[in-house]
């Protein structure tokens, strides 16, 4: 059990950092990789920690609260990358690139996870559902 646990929380570690240097490439903004990760990590121990203290709430309160931890992260990224990222120029994103940058990195990250998402459930939905 323990290995899954450590397992999710390295891949969720990779893909968080990943996208988050594309988004910085495709922008082409200058983060390192040890800044990508630094934030993964706070982003990854924000969402454990949202899911645990919400795992037997409505499902109401979890949704408006997850666009709240969305609003929250998106703040405190752009706030975190605003002094430690570079811009094309070399000067200092400030807070409306470091908004750019995660902007960017959260609708990379929803595409991602519609993209699997759908498949998966469209695929369950075929091999589950009783024959006619």
């Amino acid at each position: 059990m323990i290995v899954l646990w450590l397992m999710f929380i390295a891949l969720g570690l990779m893909i968080y950092a990943g996208l988050l240097k594309l988004a910085a490439r495709i922008l082409r903004y200058s983060v390192t990789w040890k800044k990508c990760f630094l934030f993964a990590g706070i982003m990854l121990s924000a969402v454990i920690f949202h899911h645990v203290l919400l795992f037997s709430a409505p499902a109401a309160i979890r949704i408006g609260l997850g666009v709240v931890l969305l609003l929250g992260l998106l703040i405190l990224g752009a706030w975190f990358f605003s002094g430690r990222g570079t811009s094309r120029q070399g000067t200092v994103l400030g807070w409306s690139d470091g908004i750019r940058l995660m902007a960017l990195m959260f609708a990379m990250m929803i595409a991602v996870a519609f993209a699997i998402v759908v498949p998966v459930q469209i695929f369950l939905n075929n091999r589950l559902s009783p024959p006619p």
